[in-house]
């Protein structure tokens, strides 16, 4: 055998020096034998094999070969990714682990209150141009159609900005796009304060909307990734109250600041800054504050690591580690780190309780009919009244106000009219002959089918020519305010329960019980009831949001944390501009369809977060 060595080339063995033992060649035989080498007398020839066209099996085989190889790839590529799967489960742990022993303590109360004002700039947000709207409507004199954008745009430039903004955060930092969400908004609503057009502030408005909708995804991201894992829950529940605190702060401001109209100064008769624009300036003010402190913080470790920053990640959780330590008197410690619809119904809230102020109102209305006046001054205010078929004569109204008043087939004679302002008023198939209008703000609109007689109108005030709603500015922040006090309740109980009973359970527990809150709204016909379910809904159904903050950002990896979370929130401010363009639209008409279609949301969901996985003992991917 030793004679014998492997040849690649051939099957078998072969004789060190060509030859099989035994056997002698015979030339002429060789000659032959080269000529027909590669044939049998039996074969066929392929009639393309000189033509350069390659016989079918040459083909076959090749196939199989390339589909071989093919296959190895495939099994190399799940090889690879399962091989970096186990790597970033493995940087996960160890990532756990090293929270764990940076503990919890004053960085994260530092960064909890930074990140805090940043979530309580988003609170504010929502409610600062629908406070601040009664009283802009008579410095920019908007129609029902502008308003209604101006409540809009606000929720479209949230919406917006989540799901930009909350998607570049996983690209380029936690940090570096927050501050950009947080320095867009603080500009732009500083700069609302001050222009005058409707265009302007409009535009205004809109990117600071995108600006604050790209705050709210990245603040949970980011704190969720200084926290380690039997923290999480708890602490980023306390975070939510801050959302809680934006409401109480713009409702607070709105109610010691906007009733004082005088607070403010002009600049000839075409700019006047009013006491709304300082409310509007004094509600960036916990954005501005943010923006300044964030300064101060680092980016998140965890996103470092993800694009492949070790040293500096290292950094910035030695810091972590060290202030912590300094703070619980043992700076000694070494760090030796080792290597690893609601929406909808919400906004329905306000609707349904103006509403049933109005109907209040009009319950109160006085009618006169048949009544006739005669050489009167009237000096004082007329509010709420209807007069029908009526006389009145050598009659003066002098230095008064009209508020919802209604003149029907009534008829003026020699009448004056000075100094005279209205709202919602209007003279309806009236005969005035021989009367005098002076100063008054009884524009041609509000006289309808009337006709007139030697009658005159000298220097009519100038201004808006629009009749501007009178809110009840007391109840509107006082019942923002309450709905966002009551939220206080559900923040401290998911708090203290998020880690105990569970994600889900929260979630569908907070749920099912908003449903039940949406049920009992069929027996709210007045203010009061409609208030105190507003705080019941609110209180029960804050544990859901809370919950599924906690779940979003432990569900998806740190790659698409930011981004997820957006998409969430954008989908939430979709849900609140469906909820202002057809759930008002049922007020004053029924109250079933908003109901009916918020409590099976609120069931359904329910039911399907049931089926999503518990995130409760799951490391931050």
């Amino acid at each position: 055998m030793d004679a014998y060595k492997y040849q690649d080339n051939y099957e078998g063995y072969a004789h060190t020096d060509g030859y099989y033992p035994g056997n002698e060649s015979n030339p002429e035989e060789d000659a032959q034998s080269d000529v027909t080498e590669g044939h049998d007398e039996e074969d066929e020839i392929y009639e393309g094999e000189y033509q350069g066209i390659p016989h079918p099996d040459d083909v076959k085989a090749k196939k199989t070969k390339m589909a071989s190889s093919r296959e190895e790839d495939l099994r190399g590529q799940a090889d690879l990714m399962a091989e970096r799967m186990e790597d970033e489960e493995e940087l996960a742990h160890q990532y756990e682990t090293i929270m764990d022993e940076c503990g919890h303590g004053r960085f994260q109360w530092i960064l909890f209150f930074v990140l805090g004002l940043a979530l309580m700039a988003d609170g504010v947000e929502v409610f600062v141009v629908s406070f601040a709207l009664p009283s802009a409507e008579k410095d920019m004199c908007l129609s029902s159609s502008k308003k209604g954008m101006l409540g809009m745009i606000v929720y479209l430039g949230m919406m917006s900005g989540a799901f930009v903004l909350g998607g570049l955060a996983d690209k380029l930092g936690r940090k570096r796009v927050l501050s950009m969400s947080l320095a867009l908004n603080a500009s732009f609503a500083s700069i609302s304060s001050f222009v005058q057009g409707y265009g302007a502030f409009l535009f205004c408005r809109l990117i600071s909307g995108i600006g604050i909708g790209g705050a709210l995804p990245i603040v949970f991201a980011y704190f969720s990734e200084f926290l380690s894992r039997e923290k999480r829950g708890e602490h980023l529940s306390w975070l939510g109250i801050f959302w809680m605190t934006g409401g109480i702060y713009a409702s607070a401001m709105a109610w010691s600041i906007i009733p004082h109209y005088g607070w403010g100064f002009s600049m000839g008769t075409h700019y006047h800054y009013h006491s709304w624009r300082v409310f509007v300036i004094v509600c960036a003010l916990p954005c501005t504050v943010s923006l300044v402190a964030l300064r101060f913080m680092p980016e998140s470790p965890r996103f470092l690591l993800e694009m492949g920053k070790h040293d500096e990640a290292w950094m910035i959780l030695k810091k972590v580690h060290d202030t912590n330590m300094r703070a619980k008197g043992t700076p000694e410690k070494v760090f030796t780190p080792s290597t690893e619809n609601y929406y909808g119904l919400t906004v329905w809230f306000p609707d349904m309780i103006r509403y049933f102020q109005e109907e209040e109102y009009k319950s109160k209305m006085k009618v006169f009919f048949g009544e006739h006046v005669f050489g009167a001054t009237i000096n004082f205010t007329m509010e709420n009244q209807i007069h029908q078929h009526g006389k009145l004569v050598n009659d003066k109204f002098t230095k008064m106000y009209f508020k919802h008043v209604l003149f029907e087939d009534t008829f003026f004679d020699e009448c004056y009219f000075e100094d005279v302002t209205s709202t919602d008023t209007y003279f309806k198939n009236c005969t005035i002959e021989s009367t005098i209008f002076y100063n008054t703000d009884l524009y041609e609109h509000k006289f309808i089918d009337c006709r007139f007689i030697n009658s005159t109108f000298l220097d009519q005030k100038e201004g808006c020519h629009m009749d501007l709603e009178q809110d009840n500015d007391f109840l509107i922040y006082l019942v923002s305010f309450l709905g966002s006090l009551s939220v206080l309740p559900g923040n401290i109980i998911s708090a203290l329960l998020m880690d105990r009973i569970g994600r889900l359970k929260m979630i569908g527990g907070s749920m099912l019980i908003s449903a039940g809150c949406c049920f009992f709204l069929f027996f709210g016909n007045s203010e009061s009831a409609m208030i105190g379910w507003q705080c019941l809904f609110c209180g029960a159904s804050i544990a859901a949001w809370n919950a599924l903050d906690v779940v979003t950002v432990e569900l998806y990896p740190t790659t698409q944390r930011a981004t997820a979370f957006g998409i969430l929130n954008g989908l939430c401010k979709f849900g609140a501009i469906l909820g202002n363009t057809i759930f008002a639209s049922f007020v004053g008409i029924t109250k079933v369809v908003p109901i009916l279609l918020a409590a099976t949301s609120l069931v359904g969901g329910g039911l399907i977060a049931l089926r999503l996985p518990e995130t409760r003992e799951q490391v931050l991917m």
